[in-house]
């Protein structure tokens, strides 16, 4: 009796060890195979500057990270044109195969954010992440509603590039970094002339100084946070305006050139860090960078207290949808918050690193001084100033739309000498798009 019920147990018990063997056996091939972390970039720089390093950097980041983490494949589609990425990733969210991290259009942010396309990172942020280790606008860059959807991965900022040695011809002293708008606009007066007699002006103040340096150099906000209220009908728009206005006028008839500041006959330049370390002016491109001396300084401010700078901000973000969450914020952590990747990134790319411990490091102190303009042309404590001085465009849905048409009318304002009369319109119309 007690044999058989030996055996009546025998085999419910070997089948139990079977399932379990069998069980144990799936999960161990399973932690075998390979997990894919899908990524979406596309190739070149995100500032529209020549970049000989497309993909260098990222591959040797993802062979980090993958070293770490050797059940994990790191895949991305090269060769995807900046200009193409918004219309291929739409389309991938479109069809639910989006990648698990991707980089961020800078147009497409506000849209991404609100439609729910992009992960809520505030929870891991909490836990995992000091967020003052990034330069504040640009990590506020990655904000939007109450919540953090992006992190910061590369800065562009504005900064005001100077003609050393036309400054210097015309008995001019630098100026500093607390310099005023009265102050630029005065030495753009002092140094527009005719300087060979021939009764035509041919040494500029200024190319490139448009309205929206302007509206930065008064810290002028267009619109308030949630994109509610617009505010272009105001005094203070009026006389930054003005100032456009007022330096077109010092040059008379003529439209001032790439060509003319290339040829040394310009004081004043805004450009990009991107522009600026890619600056190669026609016709010196063989023997060299430029035919005068640099240097590069903040921009001009209506208050030295209040400056303020243009900068634009690549992010990174993770899908809502993507299925390896854990991984994916373990790379976009790498991507943007380690200081090994970022100082990397710094010496390949053209822009800023979104970390302040970089951009104070004695390699970046190093890169700048050995660049291609001089030790004195930008140094890391101008460039560090400049970052904590940057500014953050409002967030809200229909943002980037709204300020390209203001653009343009603002533009168009300034080409046809109307801004007085146009402004109320402006505002009209501006207010009309909000509604």
């Amino acid at each position: 009796m007690i044999k058989q019920w030996i055996r009546r147990r025998k085999f419910p018990l070997i089948g139990g060890l079977v399932i379990l063997t069998a069980m144990l056996s799936f999960f161990v091939f399973q932690s075998r195979q390979k997990k894919i972390l899908r990524l979406g970039v596309y190739a070149g720089s995100s500032w529209d500057v020549p970049s000989g390093k497309e993909y260098q950097f990222l591959d040797e980041a993802i062979s980090r990270f993958e070293k770490k983490h050797p059940n994990v494949e790191v895949r991305y589609e090269s060769g995807i044109l900046k200009e193409d990425y918004s219309s291929w990733l739409s389309g991938k969210i479109v069809e639910g195969t989006q990648p698990d991290v991707f980089v961020v259009p800078e147009n497409d942010f506000n849209l991404l954010a609100s439609t729910g396309a992009l992960a809520n990172l505030d929870g891991r942020i909490k836990k995992e992440l000091d967020t003052s280790q990034f330069y504040s606008s640009a990590y506020k860059a990655g904000h939007f509603g109450q919540n953090q959807f992006a992190l910061p991965f590369e800065s562009n900022p504005v900064m005001m590039c100077i003609n050393i040695d036309l400054l210097k011809k015309e008995g001019i002293k630098l100026p500093a970094s607390d310099w005023t708008i009265a102050d630029f606009y005065n030495i753009c007066k002092k140094v527009t002339k005719d300087t060979d007699g021939d009764g035509v002006i041919d040494q500029y103040g200024s190319f490139g100084y448009g309205w929206e340096e302007a509206l930065a150099a008064y810290n002028i906000e267009l619109f308030n946070k949630t994109g509610t209220q617009a505010y272009f009908n105001t005094k203070k728009v009026r006389t930054a305006l003005s100032l456009v206005t007022k330096l077109k006028n010092l040059n008379g008839s003529y439209r001032v050139t790439l060509k003319d500041f290339d040829e040394g006959r310009v004081a004043f330049f805004p450009m990009t860090l991107a522009q600026y370390r890619t600056y190669k002016p026609y016709p010196y491109h063989v023997s060299k960078y430029s035919s005068f001396s640099w240097s590069c300084v903040e921009m001009p401010s209506q208050k030295s207290s209040l400056a303020r700078t243009q900068s634009s901000t690549s992010l990174y973000a993770i899908s809502a949808k993507t299925s390896q969450s854990k991984l994916a914020w373990e790379f976009l952590k790498l991507l943007c918050a380690d200081k090994k990747t970022q100082q990397q990134l710094f010496e390949d790319s053209q822009g800023a690193s979104v970390l302040k411990s970089v951009m104070n490091s004695q390699e970046s102190k190093n890169l700048l001084q050995n660049d291609s303009f001089g030790a004195r042309a930008l140094t890391v404590n101008t460039l560090d100033s400049i970052l904590k001085k940057a500014t953050t465009a409002p967030r809200f849905k229909s943002y980037n739309t709204i300020y390209e048409k203001a653009g343009y009318l603002i533009t168009k304002s300034l080409e046809d000498d109307t801004v007085e009369s146009d402004l109320s319109d402006i505002q009209k119309d501006i207010e009309d798009e909000l509604k």
